[in-house]
């Protein structure tokens, strides 16, 4: 069911009310090999005017799973025009009687139980790719209700091209969710596995000069936007706070339309955020450090050099292996890092020693067996993007945090994309020494992200740094552009 969306207003916040289609009550079909489904259409409201602007079809290939007594069967529909009543014919298993449940789109559900809401979808110009819907009946008339409602953005920004939207939010919005049919009027419930945000992907980026819609399915039982982050086609981030939660809600078969231009969306190669989703729990229990011990002691430990598992991209040049330190220093290309100038080590006299360089520990840091390690394994996402996490666990050289756990992601990405995440749980004390975060090339030029997690290009070094006793908060993210060293702040 691809759904046919024409939008005939564009305003900042409107919000469209789906009506209840009525159905005309025909023959009851052959016992499990046909269906007749309806949906729910829809009308757009502005205030006390309804205007009619979308239209919802099924079309020929849409496919419904359908669990009755006998187990479930997958049911296509055939259509000669979109329409909003479909005859469905059986394809493959068999349902049995009723009572019927019924799923669209048929990948929705793998047990007649449960739903899985997906963590990426797909933009369809002008439309909604497999929008979410569940049925319930004693006879082969099946009555789709949705599950969810759409957010759509209306962007316009003078020579820019979008390659995926994230709409963050303030509870779950992907994952496994309960279906409770409520008379009609489903109700989901989160149950596991999912994040509190959803992306949707442009196989090719799309142009918002002169303005273009995008529409996002989310569930109704989300707390609220918190943030939309934009990406565009050269990996430039923009973020859209939500100053008032309360004027971006979704509501099953509710439409929430927001306009945003150039007065709204200011594009950078870096961005902040804190999204407890972005850790990765990794399966690699393979201490690099200890594994592959060197140097003087528990003080200059370095591993020997990794595979990263792809071709990297940093700073005009493509990098296959890295290694690290007890510094927490991560450096990339054919030969070891150093243990030397890890006291500021992007400071314009240490910038250019053992770099191209990734650090965000940027202190003398100290290495306890069976307490503190570094980590490594190539793995996914949660939106299936594959990269290298390199893990990093160490204390610091001062008494009083050697026996502290200061922990943080470095994520790599294919594309040259680069993200620092640090976990929910926190170290009992902070850092207890001057440091610095951030990340060069081989020639010292490179970011630095200071204490109030504000990112700083420099050219030569810098004396940008976090004071003793600091530390960033629980669920941290640093994001930074696969072209950085490119386009400033």
């Amino acid at each position: 069911m691809k759904k046919n969306l024409v939008s005939l207003v564009s305003l900042v916040f409107l919000v469209g009310l789906v009506s209840l289609t009525s159905c005309k009550k025909e023959e009851t079909l052959g016992n499990s090999t046909q269906f007749r489904a309806t949906m729910e259409g829809c009308t757009i409201q502005h205030g006390k005017t309804a205007l009619d602007g979308t239209a919802l079809n099924w079309v020929v290939g849409d496919q419904i799973a359908v669990y009755g007594t006998a187990g479930n069967g997958i049911y296509a529909a055939t259509p000669q025009t979109p329409a909003t009543t479909a005859i469905f014919d059986n394809v493959s298993g068999e349902t049995g009687d009723a009572p019927f449940r019924a799923y669209y789109p048929s990948t929705l559900t793998t047990d007649g139980v449960n739903i899985t809401l997906p963590a990426t979808q797909t933009y369809v110009e002008g439309s909604i790719n497999e929008f979410p819907m569940y049925a319930e009946s004693s006879n082969s008339e099946l009555a789709f209700k949705n599950l969810c409602g759409v957010l759509k953005l209306h962007l316009t920004m003078a020579n820019t091209s979008i390659s995926s939207i994230e709409v963050v939010a303030n509870s779950e919005v992907n994952g496994t969710f309960s279906v409770s049919y409520n008379s009609g009027a489903p109700v989901l419930t989160y149950v596991s596995g999912g994040s509190n945000s959803v992306t949707l992907n442009c196989t090719t980026a799309q142009d918002i000069s002169e303005g273009a819609d995008f529409y996002i399915t989310l569930p109704a039982t989300f707390d609220s936007v918190r943030s939309i982050i934009l990406t565009t086609d050269d990996g430039l981030f923009c973020i859209k706070k939500v100053k008032n939660t309360s004027q971006i809600n979704v509501s099953r078969s509710q439409y929430t339309l927001v306009t945003l231009d150039e007065n709204d969306l200011e594009f950078s190669p870096y961005y902040y955020s804190q999204d407890l989703r972005r850790w990765i729990n990794l399966s690699s229990t393979t201490d690099l450090l200890r594994d592959e011990l060197s140097g003087s002691g528990f003080d200059a430990l370095v591993s020997s050099l990794q595979s990263i598992g792809f071709s990297f991209p940093f700073g005009g040049n493509e990098y296959s292996h890295f290694s690290v330190n007890t510094d927490g220093n991560l450096k990339l290309g054919s030969t070891v890092t150093g243990t030397t100038y890890f006291n500021h080590p992007f400071s314009s006299t240490s910038a250019t020693y053992n770099s191209p360089k990734i650090n965000f520990l940027g202190a003398d840091g100290y290495y306890l067996v069976d307490r503190h390690y570094v980590y490594a394994e190539n793995t996914v996402d949660a939106h299936n993007n594959s990269l290298l996490v390199v893990e990093f666990c160490l204390g610091s050289y001062s008494l009083t945090g050697r026996n502290q756990l200061y922990k943080w992601q470095v994520h790599l990405y294919p594309n040259g994309d680069i993200e620092i995440v640090y976990p929910s749980n926190m170290p009992e004390i902070a850092f207890p020494s001057q440091h610095q975060q951030g990340f060069c090339k081989a020639d010292g030029s490179g970011w630095i992200v200071d204490q109030n997690s504000n990112a700083t290009y420099f050219a030569n070094g810098t004396s940008i740094s976090w004071p003793a006793n600091t530390w960033p908060g629980a669920n941290t993210v640093y994001y930074f552009s696969r072209n950085c060293f490119v386009h400033s702040l």
